[in-house]
Formats: structure tokens, C-alpha cells, sequence
């Protein structure tokens, strides 16, 4: 089973044909609900999205030990459970939090709004440079490192490339048709958005999942090497 499970084509093979069986069983048996399961307030997904981070807190918790070994493998640890915790609040709606008024925080719009208080975009503003700065300072030490390892197929490198890509399409389908209404001034079709939304929602679930997945498949390799 290890084999298979650090195989550098078990994360893109495996969550792929899972996330796509799930839309398909989606859309085949809900398709004439997909607005209550969309609902981002109380629908389905969002619940399954939540629940979701259950395994990663837990990838957190029993896989640390392989983290432990030197200084800058604890540091690259706290920076993936600082990500892991904000994506988690990030889906949590900690927008909706941080702002009395405005529930667009993180966008452009709300640190360009004069009515939005200075002390909710100093927050914001901290919470959004916090993240980018750990996001460049992983991708200052280990994009050499990942472009090399990619071509060496090694299994997390390809694992890693797996959530980056889905968390692509997912963003791409996410943004799209607002983009598409502010370029064009014609919105797409209902049915049509409410298809991308459904590629969005269901990718979201999946990026925790992959994250756990990472650890474990990090922590095998790990465990191999020492012996």
C-alpha cells in the first residue's frame, strides 16, 4: 500500500478522478437543487467544506514529529499550519468578521472605500500581508527545489503541484463569470454560473483534503529514509 500511496501519480490520478466523480454524481442526482446546495450560508458543500479541514488538523497533529528533525523544518511547519489556519478562516468568512460594514474584505474595493473605518483596513491589511509573506518567503526557498523535484518525479513535489492546480481551476471557475459581466456587460447565463460555482465549491473541499493527504505521503517518505 505505501507503494502506491507515494507514487508521485497517486494525488493527481487518485483526487482527480474522485473530484470528478463527485461532480458527475452531482450533478446527475442534484442537479435540480444545485441552488440549495450552494447555499454559502448553510448548504451541503459548505458544511462538507468545513468538515474537510477535520483531517488536516489531524494530519497536524500526528505527522508533526517528522517536522521536528531541525530548525528550519519547525519553521516550514508553522508557516503550513499558519496557512492551514487561515485558509480555514478564509472559508469560515472571516471577512464577514473583520468589517462592520462592508463584507467585501481582502478585495481591492474595501481599502479603496473612504466610508470603510481606517482600524478595519489596518486588520485586513495585516491579515493579507501576513499571508502573502509567508506564501513568499515558501516560494523564495522552494521553487528551485520544486521545479527541480517536479522532473524527478518526486511524490510530494507532484502532490504539491496537485493542490496548487486544483486551487487554480477553482479560482479560475470562481472569478470567471464576474469578470466575464465586467468586460463584456452581459452576465453569463444562470445555468451556466451556477455550473462553474458548483467546479468552485466542490474544488474548495478537495484543497484541505490534498494538504492532509501531503502530510501523510511526507511523513511515509520520511519514515522510509530513516531507516
Amino acid at each position: 500500500m505505501k507503494k502506491y500511496l507515494t507514487s508521485p501519480l497517486f494525488t493527481p490520478v487518485f483526487f482527480s478522478l474522485v473530484w470528478l466523480l463527485w461532480m458527475c454524481c452531482i450533478f446527475i442526482f442534484e442537479y435540480d437543487n444545485l441552488a440549495g446546495l450552494l447555499n454559502k450560508d448553510s448548504g451541503p458543500l459548505e458544511i462538507i467544506t468545513n468538515l474537510a479541514y477535520i483531517p488536516l488538523l489531524l494530519a497536524y497533529i500526528f505527522y508533526a514529529r517528522a517536522f521536528m528533525h531541525n530548525r528550519g523544518s519547525r519553521i516550514d511547519f508553522a508557516v503550513f499550519v499558519c496557512l492551514g489556519i487561515a485558509a480555514f478562516l478564509r472559508e469560515m468568512g472571516i471577512q464577514h468578521w473583520l468589517t462592520s460594514h462592508d463584507t467585501t474584505a481582502f478585495k481591492s474595493r474595501f481599502f479603496l472605500n473612504p466610508n470603510n473605518p481606517l482600524s478595519e483596513k489596518i486588520v485586513a491589511g495585516a491579515f493579507l500581508l501576513l499571508f502573502f509573506g509567508l506564501i513568499v518567503f515558501l516560494g523564495i526557498k522552494y521553487t528551485k527545489h520544486l521545479i527541480e523535484s517536479f522532473f524527478k518525479m518526486n511524490p510530494t513535489t507532484w502532490s504539491i503541484a496537485t493542490l496548487c492546480t486544483i486551487g487554480i481551476i477553482g479560482k479560475f471557475f470562481d472569478r470567471f463569470p464576474s469578470n466575464y459581466k465586467h468586460s463584456s456587460g452581459v452576465a453569463l447565463p444562470e445555468q451556466l454560473r451556477m455550473n462553474f460555482n458548483i467546479v468552485e465549491e466542490t474544488s474548495e473541499t478537495f484543497l484541505p483534503l490534498i494538504a492532509a493527504f501531503i502530510f501523510l505521503q511526507y511523513w511515509l517518505l520520511h519514515k522510509k529514509s530513516a531507516n
